[in-house]
């Protein structure tokens, strides 16, 4: 699965060797993981940074994650993911996590978009869901944006820096997402 997703602002490609800077960045600043978890240790983004790196096909447990580039000027902005979460119903839970300096400029709806998409087309995928915290209104509306329907608040669900918050739980089948022009998928 060597695909790049490019639209005109985005440029997606799937998670590399090259990305391990990317990376570690996200899962060790605070301000980025404060609606999401605990910062991660290296040893502990290594791990999971090896798993993604692994061939990836529906049947996996491990995440698909490519890196969010700004197509203009090859900026890595963030990264999506998906994970299988029911092969039978064909069901991909999606994930999402912009760099602070490029929130608000409509990345990560398209980055969503873009990923419905291929994830339909590539894999059959019938059905996708998300989680994030109630508190985290940013992503709320971006899920909400992306054609998401929010079908349930489940009170004190994850714990984030000792304190347990209420989670979101979105889905959208894929019939009723959004469409747009596909640019290319290469």
């Amino acid at each position: 699965m060597d695909k790049q997703i490019v639209s005109e602002p985005l440029t997606l490609t799937k998670l590399a060797l090259h990305d391990w800077e990317i990376i570690r960045s996200i899962y060790t600043d605070p301000t980025l993981m404060k609606h999401i978890g605990a910062v991660k240790s290296e040893e502990e983004i290594r791990r999971n940074f090896e798993k993604e790196l692994a061939e990836w096909s529906l049947d996996s447990t491990h995440w698909l994650t490519w890196i969010i580039r700004e197509t203009s000027s090859g900026n890595a902005i963030g990264l999506i993911s998906i994970c299988t979460r029911d092969l039978g119903k064909r069901t991909a839970e999606v994930g999402f996590i912009i760099l602070e300096a490029y929130k608000g400029k409509g990345y990560a709806t398209e980055a969503l978009q873009l990923i419905f998409e291929f994830a339909v087309d590539t894999y059959g995928f019938r059905k996708f869901t998300a989680v994030c915290s109630e508190e985290h209104a940013g992503s709320r509306r971006v899920l909400e944006k992306a054609g998401m329907t929010l079908d349930e608040i489940v009170p004190e669900s994850t714990e984030i820096d000792g304190r347990l918050v209420n989670d979101c739980f979105y889905s959208m089948d894929a019939a009723n997402r959004m469409t747009k022009p596909s640019d290319s998928i290469h």
